[in-house]
């Protein structure tokens, strides 16, 4: 009688075994969102006031017509969006031209929760 219990559970067992593994083959995989991302480039990182300068740079994982931001670092370290922006192209790239004014100037470009790093341009 003790055989054939063994020989059920045994049986049992990979019956069981053979069955997750059916449901794990079969569960689909989980796709991962692309993780999006923003670079940036100044045209210039010293300027006199009142020169025109060019932020660029190409984006991951953000549609074409996504609208990208420029935004300036104040004196409390709080990010203010400033009145520059412009639309993602077909090639995935941007371009936002604008003055700055004096003073040491960190800026970075946002599209809702993703943001560039972080360029200093110093206007004289």
């Amino acid at each position: 009688m003790n055989t054939r219990i063994a020989a059920v559970a045994a049986l049992s067992a990979v019956l069981v075994a053979g069955g997750a593994t059916a449901a794990n083959a079969a569960a689909p995989a989980k796709k991962h969102a692309p993780k999006s991302s923003i670079s940036i480039s100044a045209s210039a990182t010293h300027v006199q006031v009142g020169a025109s300068i060019t932020f660029s740079g190409s984006t991951t994982g953000l549609s074409k017509g996504s609208t990208v931001t420029l935004q300036e670092q104040n004196t409390h370290g709080k990010w203010v969006s400033l009145h520059a922006s412009t639309t993602v192209d077909r090639h995935s790239s941007y371009s936002i031209n604008g003055t700055l004014g004096k003073g040491k100037q960190t800026l970075r470009v946002v599209d809702g929760t993703t943001t560039s790093s972080s360029v200093t341009v110093v206007v004289k």
